[in-house]
Parts: structure tokens; C-alpha cells; sequence
């Protein structure tokens, strides 16, 4: 009786196995944030060096060869070595279906996105270091005072980018490029040389010797779809599998993506002040992808949310709408219409991912 009384107690309960999967994942969690941290530390050092280095004087905050350009080309460097690094190493432990693609594959995927991290931690320093100059006006800085502040930024650059690189999903890097295309666009308009710029269309920020911002964001936003195709070409796959469905909608996704990062590659590389022809017929190739995408992909994922169903048919009439705005009535210029275009369908395609992600979640079989 004594040994039947004792063994409801040690048996072990149902959950169990439950509770110890995260105390199991929980050392190397913490693992990867000290790694973290240990690359802000080390930032901090090297950007402290590239400020004393580079600084020589006392200087204002921001402008030409000032206390802020230093720290945005420090942060910059920082969050490109810090992302690369934790992208090669640890992001494949934390992602494993990376490693069923090919190394160079995995390789031009993380640089890619490295760069793109590079270039937004660059505008985003800049745009501080604006506002901060303009806050504190007249506001300048002695040597090693100025060294301390390109530190602080390279260490909080890397230590960001290597935290992204840490949580790669597909529905944080949709939201990401989106963010990065609206601060890239911003900046090549706020230093164009032709403030009437928008007179014309869109693609003449692009043109001359001003259009370095804009083609270079274009350039990037193009690397980081084609490395996207594969991020996102995963969670449809993992959701074809779950619902019993073939892997043809994951591969048509994917290369649907890539597709259209090469058209925008090709955008960015042919100005339309070099090569009109070309550079209309890569945007108009473009515009058909996305026209494509919009009325294909609901067919392919007819078990999706009926919400963005709907979501999918207001944009086209929103696409409608802009066009007989632009070309009908004539209310809207050509660049409004470019400008409404591009929102309405960079704002479907980032919805499309975290759809897909979401349902690919939230089905049983997925877990």
C-alpha cells in the first residue's frame, strides 16, 4: 500500500515535456544575447578609434565632416559587420531550413539583407544627428567628446542589426523593406538638387549625379525581395504541406519575388536619363509581376483569410481608381499616381507575407 500511495508522485505529469523545452532553449538564448552585447562592446571600441581617428577638431553635430557624418559611416560599418557575422553564424542554428539551400545561396541572402541593414542604420543616424543639430543649435563638440558619440552609435548600430539578424522572419524583413524604401525615397528627395523634382515622375530622383540615394536604395530593396522569396517561399511551404497541397505555390511565390527584384535591380542600375527605353520597359515589367501576384496568388491560396480576400480586391480598386485619376479625369500627376501605386502595393505584399506566416502558424499540423 505504501509503494501505491507514493507512485502518483513520482510519476511524471503531462506537461513536463513542455516545461522543459524552454529551459532547454533558454541557456542558448542567452548565449546569442551575450553575443549580442559582446558585438556592441566591440563596436563601441572600434568606433571609438575611427572617432579619434577622424576627428581632429572641435565640430558641430551635423553636415559635412561632422561629428555625425563620422558616426552614421561608423554605424553603418558596425551594423554590416554585426549582421553579416550573426547572420553566417548563429541565424542558421536559429532558422535551420536555411541550411537546406545552397552556402552561396545563404550567403548572397544574408550580405543582401546585411547591406540593407547597413544603408537604413546609415539614414536613420544621419536623420538623428539632423534632428539632435537642430534641437541643440549652434551645438558643438570637442574631440573626444564627439569620439564617445560615434562609439555610442556604432555599438547601438551593431547591436540592433545583430538582434535582426537574431529574429530573421519573413514578416519582419516585409516590414523592414518597406520602411527602408519609404526613409531611402525620402532621402534622395530631400537632396535633389531640383526641389521641383516631382514636376516630372518618380524615377527623376534617379536621374544625374543626385540620383546615387535613390538608385542605390532601389539596388538594395531588389537584393532583399530576391532574398525574401526564399524566407517567405518557406512559410508557403511549410503551409502546402500542412494543408496537403504541393510545393508549386511556395515556388511560384519565390520566384515571383526574385523576379521582381531583378526588375528593380534593373531599374536601379539603368537611369532614365541613360537608357529611357529600357529603364520604362524593366518599371512596366514590374507593374505586370505585381499585376500578376494580385490576381494570382488568391487563386493559388484559396484557404487563406476571406479577410484578405477582400483586402486584395480593395486594392485592385484602389489601383483602378488611381489610374482613372491619373489618366481619366486627369486629377492626379504622374508622380502622385506612381506614389498612391507603389504604397498601395508595397502595403498588400507586406499584408500577403504576415498572412501567410500567420496561417501557416495557426494550423495544427505546422507544429
Amino acid at each position: 500500500m505504501r509503494e501505491q500511495s507514493t507512485a502518483p508522485d513520482t510519476a511524471p505529469s503531462p506537461s513536463s515535456p513542455r516545461d522543459s523545452a524552454p529551459s532547454a532553449a533558454a541557456p542558448q538564448a542567452s548565449r546569442d544575447e551575450t553575443a549580442a552585447l559582446w558585438c556592441a562592446a566591440g563596436a563601441a571600441v572600434l568606433g571609438l578609434g575611427v572617432g579619434l581617428v577622424s576627428l581632429r577638431a572641435t565640430l558641430p553635430l551635423f553636415g559635412r565632416g561632422s561629428i555625425g557624418e563620422v558616426a552614421a559611416y561608423a554605424g553603418m560599418g558596425a551594423g554590416l559587420l554585426g549582421f553579416v557575422l550573426a547572420g553566417l553564424t548563429i541565424t542558421p542554428r536559429r532558422q535551420p531550413w536555411l541550411r537546406e539551400i545552397s552556402r552561396v545561396r545563404c550567403a548572397a541572402n544574408i550580405l543582401a539583407l546585411g547591406a540593407l541593414h547597413a544603408v537604413f542604420a546609415f539614414l536613420l543616424c544621419s536623420a538623428l544627428y539632423g534632428v539632435f543639430s537642430s534641437a541643440f543649435l549652434g551645438l558643438a563638440l570637442d574631440r573626444w567628446t564627439g569620439a564617445v558619440w560615434v562609439g555610442i552609435t556604432a555599438a547601438a548600430c551593431a547591436y540592433a542589426c545583430v538582434e535582426s539578424a537574431l529574429a530573421l522572419t519573413s514578416e519582419a524583413l516585409s516590414v523592414l523593406l518597406a520602411a527602408f524604401l519609404v526613409t531611402g525615397a525620402l532621402a534622395a528627395a530631400l537632396s535633389a538638387s531640383d526641389p521641383h523634382w516631382w514636376h516630372h515622375h518618380f524615377s527623376a530622383l534617379g536621374s544625374g549625379r543626385d540620383g546615387f540615394t535613390f538608385n542605390l536604395t532601389l539596388l538594395l530593396a531588389g537584393l532583399a525581395l530576391a532574398a525574401i522569396g526564399d524566407f517567405v517561399g518557406h512559410d508557403v511551404a511549410l503551409w502546402c504541406r500542412a494543408t496537403g497541397q504541393t510545393r508549386t505555390p511556395a515556388t511560384i511565390v519565390r520566384l515571383a519575388l526574385i523576379v521582381l527584384g531583378v526588375l528593380v535591380i534593373a531599374v536601379a542600375l539603368i537611369p532614365v536619363d541613360a537608357e529611357r527605353t529600357w529603364h520604362d520597359a524593366a518599371a512596366q515589367s514590374i507593374v505586370l509581376v505585381f499585376a500578376a501576384a494580385l490576381v494570382g496568388f488568391p487563386m493559388l491560396f484559396r484557404r487563406l483569410p476571406g479577410s484578405f480576400l477582400a483586402v486584395t480586391v480593395g486594392v485592385i480598386i484602389a489601383l483602378m481608381v488611381l489610374l482613372v485619376l491619373w489618366k481619366g479625369v486627369g486629377y492626379l500627376g504622374l508622380t502622385a499616381f506612381e506614389m498612391g501605386a507603389a504604397t498601395t502595393v508595397m502595403t498588400w505584399l507586406v499584408l500577403f507575407v504576415r498572412t501567410v506566416a500567420a496561417a501557416e502558424r495557426s494550423l495544427p499540423a505546422a507544429d
